[in-house]
């Protein structure tokens, strides 16, 4: 195809056999609609200023229609029934541009990521070789003898380029066979995707039969194959196949490949680098038909994953771990006061009633708020209301009166799997210390008394839970709750049980301690189960007779397929139990994005805030939550060119210390040019007075500029910071006063012409937003002004003109440099000390003779010789010996103790450090915003 140097090939990608695929962008089955786009096409991206909450990318453009392809009414057309919202949109670029569609590292042999095989199951590998056809690297591909002909056994293939429905494409790879005495022969193929989601090629075209004789770093041959795509593709495929059993097994290598539109091959071309411009997804599809109803076109709107996200409101931290693990039911018993029956939280059954026993009611209420003993012994990770039993003669064999939950009533009757479950209980014991036992759940079936199969869990009469597990011949196992304390105290305690009888392993956790026990008494699987409640021992085979009564409150009761793992009984603790209080900043994003639902791509950087206060998440969208995050790590968030949920800490910023690109008029000094720039000296983030709230405990942190409120008047500003630390809200206080407390020159636009100025291209195509940019400014006959700012925001327009433009909008960098001031730190001058020295002689830190050594060091400090080494000694300094005067070359500091260990010369001593610090250079107890520290 022609190639157009000044342009990058542009691939407009269109997923129909792909849905919202939990927010990921797909790299296969993709149509390309380049060839119909018209007008114009936008894709924005970020945020107006770094304060303000980041937007959804949003993507708009004009696509031909006059054949009604792409209308989802048209039930002739190719892709009727797989146009719908939500499926994935990219705009990728290659520059520069090459005929050879595909990516560099498939092409060259240096990156199998998207590389597969079926007759290699380790996918082959790229291999070293001196006598590559490309470069030093070749894919490698095991072909075993067994294998057998055709499109079942695919040699290499990748799915990645998306398909230009009726076009014509050629693709070609340079290949070999490297065991000696073996033949085997192959094809190349193109082969395409229908209509049906999650099926193989639908059709496919193979080139000639190539026969490939074993030798040791042989030459190569061309194999290429040639194919119209038809007009219903939904995406293609390319690679090579068996056309032959081989006689033995044999190790094919490729390189060189290519594919490009036409029907013959070109010569090979390493491909220009593929930038992804943006990913995300239709949002809707909406339709027009102009000219008398004679032309028709579509104009769909594209968002990326953080509209998804803006979608999805979150529960409590509870609710969604429990979710997470696809739970059978789950009874919250959080419903209103006076309600006769409990809602599933699921909606996979009805709601369950209060079961009375066959000796009276007891007492059962809803609606009661969540109460303890102990101001500790309350959960956080749900606010809602939860049951109260008061049944008469807790904790005792006494048969009697109750009211209970009645699960069996409504269809449950046990475990759905008897023989592999998870149940969840969340209970306070407000009772006496039981005399018998306290019956919190009991299952069993028909037979009195519960003498066959059962599942039984109580509370003993030391206080303590106990899990019992019975078969129907009697066979059973009694496990004690690993971490079990006296749970007759008034407190809340969760308490997760199961079982899992193939590997004959029963599990009791006591808040968020593990024990399994396996089982060596036989069959202990409860089958024929037809009572399963919640509050009391309760007897089917009498009426539901009920004794060993509970009193107190619960809540959550649940049950998974499945044993749990010590991972997932540790999440679900801590959702309840503290709601995940003592995250860092990662884990919380990472942690938010899993309850969202999101599968795709991720690049979360560690966060500096290392404990964040409970995750207070209940009844907000996914996406506000994450920016709470990020604005508690003082960082920034946005779905980046690839469609990957990026989140950087506060320090990509702080040390982002010089411009990644500098624009200006001067291309002699590396600058690009651009258009226009805008600038903004304004008040929009003028901030005098900031109160930082923490949210855990509600206290507020202030920080205040007088004199800026004197020049702009008051100027409030008040953010919310999760972090569990009150030091570092008050330094978030601190960092944006010191930030905000004087206007700053804002970059509300730079525009960049890349058409017109193609050397533009690789800039533009590589920016992303956070990059750090310089902009430069000669007014004539003036000093140069000079703009260091951080993009925020990306605007790209394109039109069928054959013009582009990419406007930024930027924050300034701070105006006051970060810097970390260490620990006074020098070396051992001279010569190496022995054991018993005294007196240590020291030279200038860094060469910095101006301050004499006793104005640094003085009576009393302490200083580490060989700090994080085992030679490390500590001494107290008593005084400072003799020093050369003027600008001296050492002095030398005398110890109230002598040494234990020998120090070369050149050893580092420095002052004490704090724990687990090694390094002087990097630690200093009084840096501060806008203010600096020195040891000397």
């Amino acid at each position: 195809m022609a190639v157009n140097p000044n342009w990058p090939n542009v691939e407009h990608a269109w997923g129909p056999l792909w849905t919202a695929n939990g927010g990921a962008i797909p790299a296969d089955h993709m149509v390309n609609v380049v060839r119909r786009t018209m007008k114009a096409v936008g894709v924005q991206r970020g945020r107006q200023y770094e304060l303000d909450q980041v937007q959804a990318g949003t993507l708009s453009a004009t696509l031909s229609n006059t054949d009604g392809f792409l209308d989802p009414s048209n039930s002739a057309g190719p892709w009727y029934g797989n146009i719908s919202p939500f499926q994935p949109l990219r705009i990728r670029m290659q520059y520069p541009p090459t005929a050879n569609l595909l990516a560099q590292g498939i092409a060259t042999g240096t990156d199998g990521t998207y590389v597969f095989s079926t007759t290699d199951p380790s996918q082959g590998a790229s291999v070293g070789s001196a006598s590559a056809f490309e470069g030093g690297t070749v894919f490698q591909f095991n072909v075993p003898s067994a294998t057998m002909p055709g499109p079942g056994s695919l040699i290499c293939y990748t799915n990645t380029a998306s398909v230009i429905p009726g076009a014509q494409y050629t693709m070609q790879m340079q290949i070999r066979n490297t065991y000696l005495n073996t033949s085997v022969q192959v094809w190349p193929f193109i082969g395409w995707y229908g209509s049906t989601p999650g099926m193989g090629m639908s059709t496919f075209a193979t080139g000639a039969t190539y026969t490939l004789t074993g030798a040791h770093f042989g030459a190569w041959t061309q194999a290429w194959a040639t194919a119209t795509a038809p007009i219903g593709a939904c995406g293609m495929v390319v690679g090579l196949m068996a056309a032959s059993t081989p006689g033995a097994s044999v190790n094919i290598q490729v390189d060189g490949w290519q594919l490009e539109l036409g029907a013959t091959p070109s010569t090979f071309t390493v491909p220009g680098i593929t930038y992804p411009l943006y990913a995300g997804f239709v949002e809707r599809w909406p339709s027009a038909w102009t000219e008398g109803g004679s032309y028709g076109v579509v104009q769909p709107t594209g968002v990326d994953a953080f509209a998804l996200l803006s979608q999805r409101l979150l529960r409590a931290p509870l609710t969604e771990e429990i979710y997470r693990r696809s739970p059978r039911f789950l009874y919250a018993l959080d419903d209103p006061q006076n309600v006769t029956a409990f809602a599933d939280s699921t909606g996979n059954n009805p709601a369950a009633p209060i079961g009375v026993s066959t000796y009276g009611a007891g007492s059962l209420t809803s609606g009661n708020k969540i109460a303890a003993t102990s101001p500790s012994g309350i959960y956080t990770g749900s606010t809602g209301s939860v049951v109260s039993i008061a049944n008469a003669n807790p904790g005792s064999n006494v048969i009697g009166a109750a009211n209970f939950i009645s699960l069996s009533s409504i269809g449950i009757k046990g475990p759905a799997t008897p023989s592999s479950f998870t149940r969840m209980i969340a209970f306070r014991y407000t009772g006496p210390t039981p005399t018998a036992a306290a019956q919190m759940w009991s299952c069993m079936d028909g037979k009195p008394g519960g003498s066959g199969s059962r599942i039984d869990l109580y509370l003993f009469t030391n206080g303590e839970p106990v899990f019992h597990i019975e078969g129907p011949t009697g066979q059973a196992t009694t496990v004690y709750f690993d971490g079990a304390t006296n749970c007759a105290d008034g407190n809340w305690h969760l308490l997760i049980f199961g079982l899992n009888a193939s590997n004959g392993t029963a599990m009791a956790s006591q808040d968020g301690a593990v024990a399994q026990t396996f089982i060596t008494s036989g069959n202990v699987t409860p089958t024929g189960l037809i009572s399963d409640n919640v509050g009391a021992f309760v007897d089917p085979a009498v009426g539901h007779g009920t004794a060993y009564n509970f009193q107190g409150d619960i809540s959550y009761v649940c049950e998974w397929p499945g044993l749990f793992s010590d991972a997932d009984i540790t999440a679900v603790y801590t959702a309840w139990r503290n709601a995940f209080a003592g995250d860092s900043t990662d884990q919380r994003y990472a942690r938010i994005l899993g309850w969202a639902g999101y599968t795709g791509a991720t690049n979360i950087q560690t966060g500096l805030t290392t404990a964040m206060g409970p995750a207070q998440v209940d009844g907000q969208d996914a996406l506000s939550a994450l920016e709470e995050v990020t604005a508690t790590e003082n960082g920034a968030h946005f779905v980046d060119r690839s469609g990957a949920v990026v989140f950087k800490s506060r320090s990509d910023r702080y040390n982002s210390t010089t411009a990644t690109y500098v624009f200006g008029e001067r291309a002699d000094l590396g600058e690009f040019p651009y258009e226009e720039l805008t600038l903004d000296y304004d008040s929009t983030h003028l901030a005098n007075l900031v109160t930082v709230t923490q949210p855990s405990t509600s206290q507020t942190f202030t920080a205040s500029d007088l004199y800026s409120q004197q020049v702009y008047f008051p100027r409030t500003m008040t953010r919310t910071v999760n972090s569990a630390s009150p030091f570092e809200c008050q330094d978030a206080a601190n960092y944006l006063l010191s930030r905000y407390h004087n206007p700053l020159s804002r970059v509300t636009g730079v525009k960049l012409h890349p058409s017109a100025h193609p050397a533009l291209w690789p800039a533009c195509l590589a920016m992303e937003l956070g990059t750090r940019i310089r902009i430069m400014r000669r007014p004539f006959g003036a000093p140069p002004i000079q703009l260091d700012a951080f993009v925020e925001h990306l605007d790209w327009q394109f039109d069928d003109q054959g013009e582009a433009w990419l406007t930024l909008q930027c924050s300034p960098v701070d105006k006051t440099p970060y810097g970390l001031f260490g620990a006074w730190r020098s070396a051992i001058y001279g010569a190496t000390q022995p054991v018993g020295t005294w007196g240590f002689p020291v030279a200038p830190m860094r060469g910095d003779n101006s301050q004499q050594l006793a104005a640094i060091i003085g009576h009393g400090q302490q200083v580490v010789i060989e700090p994080g080494t085992p030679n490390a000694e500590t001494f107290t300094v008593d005084h400072i010996g003799a020093t050369t005067p003027g600008s001296w070359s050492y002095g030398v500091i005398v110890m109230t103790a002598p040494s234990a260990i020998a120090h070369p010369v050149g050893a580092v001593i420095c002052e004490a450090l704090p724990g687990s610090v090694t390094d002087p250079t990097a630690w200093d107890s009084a840096d501060h915003f806008d203010s600096s520290a020195f040891a000397y």
